[in-house]
């Protein structure tokens, strides 16, 4: 804002339900005199049939509240409350101190619109409850990474025990959001039936002591440096690659790389893949892989081929 002596500012503003809009506020007066300059427009939205939430989950300690926010069709919760079972799909990231927003995604309501919830997890690793939600001793790094998976899984047990059930859970998550569901699959599998994993940092301590590799040493502020003894063997209890269950129902699994990432090389998730397989080869879930040729960490940059990918 360049003008000190303004009347208005303008702000942008979305939510779980509202597309993006720019609106003018007072800055003195009603704040009924607010007025929408500018709103996205969605084809055929309807915002009067949604609702969202932002609800607590109590963590398995008994005393952390994880934060979700829930988006959902009114006629789907009504079911829920009726104590019908539901599908729902739960997205995670938890890490970085990064906070996963509860915005507006028109790409979400095909989702929606087939009778599915929608539920973000803020899990610690995150930024959504301060800095102290990031770092340790009670957040989720260096060595309280755990805490992560701890209460993405827990998220999702409240959602088994209240909303929906194993059959009907899908989860998803993409880089370090793909280490979230590698290792939450590992510690839970039975809660899953679906898990998509984009991009996914699931060698961990493998890409970690590769200090050849143009950004492990700089990663290393994140997760510890593994040629320390005492990172180097918590890694290895959470490390999807390295905690990989045999005999185990795994749910179906989709994991994407692309051949030009910089960041999660293409031979992570396709390791993961041979090491899903080979561990449970009776397996009745698929677990299915797709390495686009021409993408790099982001995926397409073209953004008709990034909606019929998201679409697939």
């Amino acid at each position: 804002q360049y003008e000190f002596d303004t009347k208005s500012i303008a702000v942008s503003y979305d939510s779980l339900v509202t597309p993006l809009q720019t609106i003018e506020i007072p800055l003195s007066g009603s704040s009924e005199n607010r007025k929408v300059l500018k709103a996205k427009e969605v084809p055929g939205y309807e915002k009067e049939l949604y609702g969202c939430d932002r609800l607590h989950v109590r963590s398995r300690d008994g005393k952390t509240d994880i934060p979700i926010s829930v988006v959902y069709r009114k006629d789907v919760m009504d079911k829920v409350k009726a104590g019908e079972r539901v599908p729902v799909h739960l997205y995670g990231y938890g890490s970085y101190g990064s906070c996963c927003e509860a915005d507006f995604s028109s790409t979400r309501l095909p989702l929606l619109e087939r009778g599915m919830i929608y539920v973000i997890a803020h899990i610690r690793g995150g930024g959504e409850m301060g800095r102290s939600w990031y770092e340790e001793p009670n957040g989720a790094k260096y060595l309280c990474k755990k805490n992560t998976f701890f209460d993405f899984c827990d998220v999702a047990k409240y959602l088994v025990d209240n909303w929906t059930k194993p059959e009907m859970l899908s989860c998803e998550g993409r880089s370090a959001g793909g280490m979230l569901i590698g290792a939450s699959i590992n510690l839970n599998p039975e809660l899953f039936r679906v898990a998509i994993l984009g991009v996914p940092f699931v060698d961990v301590v493998g890409t970690m002591l590769d200090a050849s590799i143009p950004l492990t040493a700089g990663e290393w502020v994140e997760w510890g440096n593994p040629n320390e003894e005492k990172y180097f063997q918590y890694m290895m209890e959470y490390s999807p690659m390295n905690n990989v269950k045999e005999g185990v129902q795994y749910p179906s699994c989709w994991l994407t790389g692309g051949l030009h990432d910089p960041r999660v090389q293409y031979w992570e998730p396709a390791k993961f893949v041979a090491t899903l397989r080979h561990a449970n080869p009776n397996s009745k879930n698929p677990i299915c892989m797709k390495i686009d040729m021409s993408a790099g960490h982001f995926s397409a940059s073209d953004r008709y081929k990034y909606l019929k990918e998201l679409s697939i």
